[in-house]
């Protein structure tokens, strides 16, 4: 072989090998950008998560953490969690953290009292999108959601009216704002249709989490008025745990906690946020969010409706007037607040023919239907 031909095998060599190793170096870029094995070259999004109570609370937190984490496994996403944030301008740090030297590219918020400190991160991070849950406020990078758990409330209350025997049934709640009071009055209502005789009354704890305050209010209700079941409007389980002390059944709120009261469990109305939270995320990562405000329905799948056998054994029944208020709801034949509806002092506040609307519901209950008493 000549030298020639020696030298043209060489140059062929090299620039076969120099060809593997750029393809090489291209499959490890790839690889390391993409963050993970699936052979996409997408950036992953992160996600802050801004809690005012704890991840594993099995109550309001857990239901939004446990839908984000399951969404996130889904759209490769990494969720980047805050836990017992306070409601105030210390806040403000936190989302600044998440932001800044978290890199998230979204943050959500879980929470009404974070609701002023949200739309001002919002105006500070244009490139940042903000979702508000319970809130109101919406833009061009901020969303804000919240779902009529109102309609939930009344079919919890419909199988606690066909369940309690005193008649009077106690209700533990945070604090009196709308969204609070347009509970135990959608409740209250759900137990007037099958039973016009019962009383809600209704004791307020002054906290979403605090367990000492929440189980006063709720040993209140049971032995100063006789309450022989229990609602409630909490983050804490400790109404819960009241009523199974005593005996008394609990109609739950948030996540479904009938495992851990199998004997007490009556009922409950929860969250499943993973459809909502699935939408939004891939908005995000599309390009395509849209910031507004959603009051999501029964048609949504958002809410649902715990039913353990305790339901069955103590309101045998029930299903029938459950499956026809809930058909109402589906066809928007029904809602909640058609008239006519009286306040407890007697006066009308929704005509016959009438219904509430949507502004009204969400900011203007300061007042009671017929059957509440607050003590």
């Amino acid at each position: 072989m000549n030298k020639f031909s020696m030298a043209k095998i060489s140059i062929l060599v090299s620039i076969t090998l120099f060809s593997i190793l750029a393809a090489t170096i291209i499959i490890i870029l790839n690889f390391a950008r993409s963050g993970n094995g699936d052979g996409s070259d997408e950036e992953r999004l992160r996600v802050g998560l801004l809690l005012n109570g704890r991840a594993d609370d099995r109550s309001w937190g857990q239901s939004h953490y446990d839908s984000l984490e399951r969404v996130s496994a889904q759209l490769s996403c990494d969720l980047i969690c805050r836990e017992n944030v306070p409601e105030d301008e210390n806040c403000t740090g936190v989302i600044s953290e998440l932001i800044e030297q978290e890199n998230c590219d979204a943050v959500i918020a879980d929470s009404y009292g974070f609701g002023e400190y949200i739309a001002a991160a919002a105006a500070k991070y244009p490139e940042i999108y903000f979702l508000h849950a319970s809130g109101s406020g919406s833009g061009r990078n901020l969303g804000s959601f919240f779902g009529r758990m109102y309609q939930f409330r009344y079919l919890t209350g419909i199988i606690a009216g066909l369940s309690t025997k005193s008649g009077t049934i106690g209700y533990t709640a945070a604090f009196p704002i709308d969204e609070v009071n347009r509970g135990i009055n959608a409740f209250t209502l759900g137990v007037r249709s099958v039973n016009p005789d019962a009383q809600v009354v209704v004791s307020f704890c002054g906290s979403w989490t605090e367990d000492e305050t929440a189980a006063a209010s709720t040993e209140k209700l049971i032995t100063e008025y006789g309450a022989d079941i229990i609602a409630m409007h909490t983050n804490s389980l400790a109404p819960h745990e009241t009523a199974a002390r005593h005996g008394v059944w609990s109609v739950g709120y948030n996540y479904d906690n009938s495992g851990l009261y199998p004997y007490t469990y009556l009922t409950a109305s929860v969250w499943e946020w993973d459809g909502y939270y699935s939408e939004q995320i891939l908005s995000v990562k599309q390009g395509k969010f849209h910031g507004e405000h959603k009051w999501l329905g029964i048609e949504s799948g958002i809410m649902k409706l715990v039913e353990p056998a305790a339901a069955a054994e103590k309101a045998p029944g029930y299903k029938e007037y459950v499956e026809a208020a809930e058909a109402r709801f589906r066809d928007f034949s029904y809602d909640v607040f058609y008239g006519p509806v009286s306040d407890n002092a007697g006066n009308v506040r929704v005509p016959d023919g009438e219904s509430m609307s949507d502004g009204t519901m969400l900011g203007g209950f300061d007042w009671y239907v017929e059957g509440v008493r607050v003590v």
